[in-house]
């Protein structure tokens, strides 16, 4: 289902001081899952893949990321640290199902089975046609203790997903509503994290990505 068009009315309405006192959470299901939803299974599938070298696995989650369309987000504004940097949307994850190195990868582990290699031939010479699912994507990167907050619009009773695709030193999720109600938290990981729920009204969230480590993390954050 898509997300019905916010008006310059309901925008400017939104931009008032938050009077929510209640969560601003749904009670009906979140629905089907969506491309956001498809992104991070796409992720974990790519990363089971390299971790056992199974190429069939690899070409599973190359196909799951290439069939989702990218767009950078409209009306999402972060702050890191007291910052407020542009959101530049730009992708930095080398660790990318959807990018030419995966199809490199997928290349060398066919191997000299031609059965595999016809498969991994076809995938890079296939381009997706038809309806795709579209998700929303911005890019960050942070340094150990830092914390990009995202204040995002979305549209009551349609479902939605946030996830996180990082890369790095372990990241914390955490979504909350205008009344300061943590929707979803996820501890600290370098795995993908996705959090699905149905707004009540149209309202902002905050999502927040936290670096628990020491190092350097990068991060693709995700939604629909």
């Amino acid at each position: 289902m898509r997300r019905p068009i916010l008006t310059a009315a309901l925008l400017t309405a939104l931009a008032l001081p938050a009077r929510a006192e209640t969560p601003n959470l749904s009670a009906n299901p979140v629905g089907e899952p969506g491309a956001a939803a498809q992104l991070v299974l796409a992720q974990r599938t790519y990363l089971a893949a390299l971790k056992s070298g199974d190429p069939v696995l690899l070409v599973t989650a190359i196909r799951l990321a290439r069939e989702v369309v990218l767009r950078p987000p409209t009306g999402w504004t972060r702050t890191t640290d007291g910052e407020s940097p542009v959101a530049e949307g730009q992708d930095t994850l080398s660790n990318d199902p959807a990018g030419a190195r995966a199809i490199a990868i997928a290349q060398g582990l066919a191997g000299d089975d031609p059965a595999l290699q016809d498969l991994v031939y076809d995938l890079d010479a296939q381009v997706p046609h038809g309806r795709r699912p579209v998700a929303i994507t911005a890019s960050g990167t942070l340094e150990g203790g830092q914390t990009d907050s995202w204040r995002i619009i979305l549209a009551g009773e349609t479902p939605a997903e946030i996830g996180v695709l990082s890369e790095g030193s372990p990241l914390k999720l955490q979504v909350r509503d205008e009344a300061d109600t943590v929707v979803c938290t996820f501890p600290p990981t370098t795995e993908p994290a996705l959090c699905r729920f149905t707004p009540a009204a149209n309202g902002f969230f905050t999502v927040e990505v936290t670096n628990a480590g020491p190092g350097t993390g990068s991060y693709r954050l995700v939604g629909n």
